[in-house]
């Protein structure tokens, strides 16, 4: 299934940027993937929704922001997808961005933000392309929500 088909099926999301962290991954998930997972015991639904993108990301006291200017194809500076996930289930998009830039998200949880929920800043190809990543919406057993931006090996659509 194509990236274009597959974000118009899933719909609009909303936002919500969570305390996320950055964790190893040894996997085979290639950078620029989207992945959703529900640790807990009820289903939900986990949204994203690329707000702005830029060559650069900042934090500032309000949160997070991207500035410079970037080219990147249209349909990545208006990303949006969602999926509904089942109780301790993980849903993987491959590939979903395509371009090596600074994508600022927002996340929503059951279509509201969560309670941590500015923007958070993601590229998929960092240093030139040495350093890969996916980033992650996660609901935990508690049903708080966080972002999690994790390394990967594989570097998918940015080899060089």
């Amino acid at each position: 299934m194509n990236r274009r088909i597959f974000l118009t099926s899933l719909g609009t999301l909303g936002v919500s940027g969570l305390a996320g962290c950055s964790q190893f991954l040894n996997g085979d998930i290639p950078a620029g993937s989207l992945q959703f997972e529900n640790r807990s015991n009820l289903p939900h639904t986990i949204g994203i929704s690329v707000v702005d993108v830029g060559a650069e990301s900042e934090t500032t006291a309000d949160g997070y922001s991207v500035s410079g200017n970037v080219t990147v194809p249209s349909p990545q500076r208006t990303l949006t997808a969602s999926a509904s996930v089942a109780p301790d289930e993980t849903k993987t998009f491959e590939n979903i961005f395509t371009e090596s830039v600074y994508y600022l998200i927002e996340f929503t949880l059951d279509g509201t933000t969560p309670d941590t929920g500015e923007p958070v800043p993601y590229n998929p190809s960092l240093s030139g392309g040495q350093h890969h990543a996916i980033i992650m919406g996660v609901v935990y057993e508690s049903g708080e929500f966080s972002y999690v931006n994790r390394s990967t090996d594989n570097a998918g659509v940015f080899k060089q």
